[in-house]
């Protein structure tokens, strides 16, 4: 497992079977914990994951999609909304978007979008094609279902 810092909330996750939980590949990116099937690397895999928090500015799960959704659209198009929801390990509220590839953006991507208190986690699926897109997804509800919101520690500095 390994935990997602950001600004005002934190939250735990865990790799699915088959899958690594990675601290230090991403971080170059901005990525503090990156997840790929077992036998690739971040660089290489046909399929990855990746776990954020949105900035401070974002605490309202759909106030930050629409603001995603409208910065995306030049690229991915229009996403179809909402195509899963559920709950994390602890009770909160997540949903589904996906992105499918277009002529100007070749990555299948689906992203979960967890509403935590005063934050907002975002967990991306990201696959190089289509086939392997459809035989990772069933990994981003995996981890998902492992999902656990840290309450903030007065005196802590989140990173």
């Amino acid at each position: 497992g390994g935990i997602v810092y950001g600004p005002k909330a934190a939250f735990n996750i865990s790799a699915r079977q088959g899958w690594v939980l990675d601290n230090e590949s991403g971080v170059d990116q901005g990525l503090p914990c990156v997840l790929y099937p077992k036998g690739s690397s971040w660089s290489d895999a046909k399929t990855v994951m990746y776990a954020k928090i949105a900035g401070i500015q974002f605490e309202d799960v759909n106030g930050f999609v629409t603001m995603a959704i409208k910065e995306m659209q030049k690229t991915h198009g229009k996403p179809k909304e909402k195509i899963a929801s559920g709950k994390t390990k602890d009770g909160h509220d997540y949903f589904i978007n996906e992105y499918p590839a277009t002529k100007n953006y070749s990555q299948w991507e689906r992203v979960a979008y967890i509403q935590l208190p005063r934050a907002v986690a975002y967990i991306v699926l990201s696959s190089r094609d289509e086939a392997n897109y459809h035989k990772g997804a069933p990994a981003l509800r995996e981890v998902l279902k492992t999902l656990v919101y840290l309450e903030p520690k007065d005196g802590s500095k989140p990173r």
